[in-house]
């Protein structure tokens, strides 16, 4: 529980105010008080200071109670706040109810009973302390639950950047392997052998060039479900090519893998990537890595 609850008093009556704050202050706890003569200063009162409490009156010049309470409901910042209607007038069931639907917690009818007044102030503040709390929760939940899923797309991240680097490191072997054939395949006089080495460059080519990107964008779409659709829906001109480079930058690819996994030279890349800016209106002192990091 706090130490110091914050209380506004609304009333139009200099005297009501007084009794009311005499009866507060001598509960002997330590309630900060603010008082407001109508619905307007109280409302402004509410969104400076966000007190605990609100004890309002119900007549009053410039805005009633009940206008007063339609506003704090209808403000965020205020929304939350409990207000109790205090009248002397307005005490048939139809008006109470009247109260309690546009948003009041309790009502006390005047003239005020010291220890009712107590009492219910009491109770209300227990229940919002309450809330508080239960928000306070549920905000933590939130937060833990979002940690939590930040913490799980990190570590799938780490996973598919290791496999794409890993599919990379099998490709630079597999082109290594073809040119060391290619070199045996011009020392070669056997028309058979030439043959049968030609076939063997052209296999490990197709299969270097065919299955690399759909492995990447398999893992990539496992991680990242909603990336290629929601860059299609913001920059629906890219190209193949230039969708390829943005999921490899997402990940904070270097230009030396994007033009592994690519088959593009570094700076193809280099340009794949200043016509990318262009064509998406990226102004210069934004990243492209932070823009792709939105989807």
């Amino acid at each position: 529980m706090v130490s110091e609850y914050k209380i506004l008093i609304v009333d139009d009556e200099p005297n009501f105010l007084e009794t009311i704050v005499e009866i507060i202050e001598k509960a002997g706890k330590p309630y900060e008080i603010f008082q407001a003569v109508n619905g307007e200063v109280a409302y402004n009162i509410a969104c400076k200071r966000l007190p605990d409490l609100i004890i309002t009156d119900w007549e009053m010049p410039f805005m009633s109670g009940l206008e007063l309470i339609d506003k704090l409901k209808s403000t965020p910042a205020t929304t939350q706040i409990p207000v109790i209607m205090c009248t002397g007038m307005m005490t048939s069931t139809h008006n109470l109810m009247t109260a309690l639907e546009i948003g009041a917690v309790d009502y006390i009818r005047k003239p005020i009973d010291p220890l009712e007044l107590i009492s219910r102030m009491r109770s209300m503040l227990l229940l919002h302390d309450s809330f508080k709390e239960n928000l306070r929760q549920q905000d933590q939940l939130q937060q833990n639950e979002k940690d939590l899923l930040e913490l799980k797309i990190e570590a799938q991240n780490k996973e598919l950047t290791a496999n794409t680097l890993c599919s990379i490191k099998n490709q630079e072997i597999i082109i290594s392997i073809a040119r060391e054939l290619q070199e045996i395949l011009s020392l070669s006089n056997d028309k058979k052998i030439e043959h049968h080495i030609r076939s063997v460059i052209n296999s490990l080519n197709i299969s270097n060039s065919d299955s690399t990107w759909e492995e990447f964008r398999k893992y990539f779409e496992n991680v990242h479900s909603s990336f290629f659709k929601n860059l299609y829906n913001c920059c629906p001109g890219l190209s193949q090519n230039e969708v390829k480079i943005c999921a490899l930058l997402k990940l904070n690819f270097s230009t030396k893998d994007i033009s592994a996994i690519t088959h593009q030279s570094a700076r193809s890349v280099d340009v794949a990537r200043y016509r990318l800016r262009k064509k998406i209106n990226l102004p210069k002192e934004e990243s492209l890595f932070a823009f792709l990091s939105q989807f």
